[in-house]
Parts: structure tokens; C-alpha cells; sequence
């Protein structure tokens, strides 16, 4: 959860003012402990990483390999969504030359569960965003490898209280919102009469179980003085390869590119909170220096609170809806104290169905 300091200063921002006093070298040390703990000599994996193809993915691998000599094996949990830049960024980075698990799961289960996401939680990518962080863990027990390895922590790039380096069980209770009860997607599934045999992919391991695989999970950007931008270049002389436009909801092509339903998840992101992934790419590049405020408020008004198009009468079509029925689950989940209402007390809508926030930051 982003907050505010007592001068109304973001904690990322607050975070991102930190960077410059943090011992890199130090951080590296303990790095290379962490890595010395853990790598073989017998060639087996020392470690997994969980990748999407995407451009941290990339760096993840190859800093893993090339930098810290460790033989990684990458996994990806495979969306059902997965796009043809998708598809192609996968490929290239198996090309790279790495040992590669593709967790695909059952795509009926999958998308059962996404509807229910979407219908309960507003939240179309609700397996997606178990399966992602479950199956990597399952898979390295499973492997008997006790290093996982994750990329940047998001509470530390984009706002929130959770600044270690360990993406364990706690971190992921206290600020994965859908590992609390009422989101637990076993119970959520026996409700629907989804069988508990193919929750499998969906379903975190306990504390116990935890500590019984003897897992070590670190975020590697922790450790080390993270760029987005030197970053980007990096990834993009290794093969990499950017959306031909921007993602919708925002102006930048080089972050979730490879499946269909993100703009929907970032969509229903401002319907509940008055902003979206603009707004978080817009911040970043204020702190980076590349605009400004005023530049990064006309971008936000620019790019955010539409309908993402490109893939609506797909989406419309998988989840059986019309587009009514798809505006009454946005009403279910839209936080009216911050849209503009009708008389009736129900959300004024433009022409294209699209919600009226009622401020924008001057």
C-alpha cells in the first residue's frame, strides 16, 4: 500500500531518494554470499528463476549466469492469454542458451478461475497472479534446488513498507492482497464446484511446507543498483523485442507484453483507485528525470480510465459477457466517492462507456 509522509511525499519516491545513500558494494558482497551458499559443483541447478520472457526476465537470466556463474534453470507459468510478442520473447530468451520449464495449465480450469476473478474480485489475471509466484516455488522443491530467485520487489519500486530482500511467505501474506482468506483460491473454487485436484497450480504451499523445502527466495534487484532504462538497452541487444505501440492504459511498450487481458487488469486497477498504469510509469520517469510533473499529469489524463479496445469483444466473448453485463461488474467494483455520479446516484458514463473521474492533480 503506496503512503503518504507527514511532507505528502510517496514512500517510492521517498525510496528512490534512498537509492543514493545505499552501500552498492556492500549489497553486492551479500549477494555473493548468498550465491556462494547455494551453488553446486556437481551440475545441478543453483538456483530458479521465475520468468514471463519480459525485459527483467531477461536480465534476471543473464545476470544470473554471466555475472554470479550460476547454472539457473527458468520457469514460466504460461498464461492463458499469451500473445505472439509474448510467444517471441519467450523463444528468444530460451535461445539465449538456458534450461527452460513451461508450466502451461488446464486452460478450462483457468479460465473458470479468471471468471471468477473477474466476478468476485474484479480481477480478470486472479490465477495468473497465483500461478506465477506458486508454480516456480513447487517446481524448485520438486527439483530439490534451494535458490529462487525473483526480480525487482515491487513495494520498493513502486510504493509500500515491504523493503527486504526475501520474497517468502510472509512478504507474500502481508502484501499479495489475494493470499487473505476471503481470496484464498481453494476455498473460492470448492465454492464453485471446482474440484480440489485442479487447484494444484493455484494452491501456496503453508508455512510448514515451506520450511520442510528449505527454500531460500531472494529479489535480485535488491542487491543490485536497478535501471529500468540501462536495463531496457541491456535486454534489447540480447533479443529482447518492444510492442510496436504503446500498452494500453499507458505510453510506454516495453512492460507486460505478453498477454491480452493486462490492460483489463490495469483498467479495473483505476476504476477501483483513480489510477493506473500511467500514473506508476509517469512517476518513474519524473524520478528519472525524463519529464515533467506537469508532462506526467497530461500523460496520466492522456493515457488512463479507457476501456482497453484491442481485445474487448474477445474478452466480452470468454467471459460470457455483453457489454452491460461487463459495465455492471465495473460498477460493482468502481469506488464511486471518486467518479462522477448521475442523479440517480449511479456513475455518469461518456459516450463510450467510459467512467468520469471526478479530479485530476493540477
Amino acid at each position: 500500500m503506496l503512503k503518504l509522509d507527514d511532507n505528502d511525499i510517496c514512500d517510492a519516491c521517498t525510496n528512490w531518494e534512498k537509492k543514493s545513500s545505499i552501500d552498492w558494494d556492500l549489497r553486492r558482497k551479500q549477494l555473493d554470499e548468498i550465491v556462494n551458499k547455494y551453488k553446486k559443483t556437481d551440475g545441478s541447478y543453483d538456483c530458479v528463476i521465475p520468468v514471463s520472457g519480459g525485459k527483467d526476465s531477461h536480465a534476471q537470466a543473464i545476470y544470473a549466469r554471466d555475472e554470479l556463474g550460476l547454472n539457473p534453470l527458468l520457469v514460466t507459468f504460461v498464461p492463458r492469454d499469451l500473445v505472439e510478442l509474448g510467444r517471441k520473447n519467450i523463444e528468444n530468451l530460451k535461445s539465449i542458451g538456458f534450461d527452460y520449464i513451461e508450466f502451461t495449465p488446464n486452460p478450462n480450469i483457468y479460465r473458470k478461475l479468471a471468471k471468477i476473478g473477474l466476478t468476485e474480485f474484479g480481477d480478470v489475471t486472479w490465477p495468473e497472479h497465483h500461478g506465477l509466484f506458486i508454480v516456480p516455488i513447487k517446481i524448485a522443491a520438486a527439483f530439490k534446488i534451494p535458490l529462487v530467485i525473483w526480480g525487482e520487489n515491487p513495494q520498493y519500486e513502486y510504493g509500500g513498507p515491504g523493503l527486504g530482500n526475501k520474497l517468502d511467505f510472509e512478504w507474500l501474506k502481508t502484501f499479495g492482497g489475494f493470499w487473505l482468506d476471503k481470496y484464498s483460491v481453494k476455498e473460492v473454487a470448492l465454492k464453485h464446484n471446482i474440484e480440489l485436484k485442479h487447484l494444484n497450480p493455484y494452491v501456496y504451499p503453508t508455512k510448514d511446507e515451506l520450511d520442510q523445502m528449505g527454500l531460500d527466495s531472494i529479489f535480485l534487484f535488491y542487491f543490485l543498483k536497478y535501471d529500468i532504462y540501462e536495463n531496457l538497452d541491456f535486454v534489447k541487444k540480447h533479443g529482447f523485442s518492444v510492442d510496436e505501440r504503446p500498452k494500453e492504459g499507458t505510453y510506454t511498450n516495453w512492460e507486460n507484453l505478453d498477454e491480452k487481458y493486462t490492460g483489463m487488469h490495469d483498467y479495473f486497477k483505476w476504476i477501483k483507485y483513480g489510477f493506473g498504469r500511467a500514473t506508476d510509469h509517469s512517476s518513474i520517469d519524473m524520478r528519472y528525470g525524463k519529464i515533467s510533473r506537469s508532462e506526467g499529469i497530461e500523460l496520466v489524463k492522456k493515457y488512463e480510465g479507457k476501456i482497453p479496445l484491442r481485445y474487448f469483444d474477445e474478452f466480452l466473448e470468454d467471459m460470457e459477457l455483453d457489454r452491460q453485463g461487463f459495465y455492471e461488474i465495473v460498477d460493482k467494483f468502481a469506488n464511486k466517492d471518486i467518479f462522477e455520479l448521475n442523479e440517480t446516484g449511479g456513475l455518469k458514463r461518456t459516450p463510450d462507456g467510459n467512467l468520469i473521474l471526478k479530479n485530476y492533480p493540477e
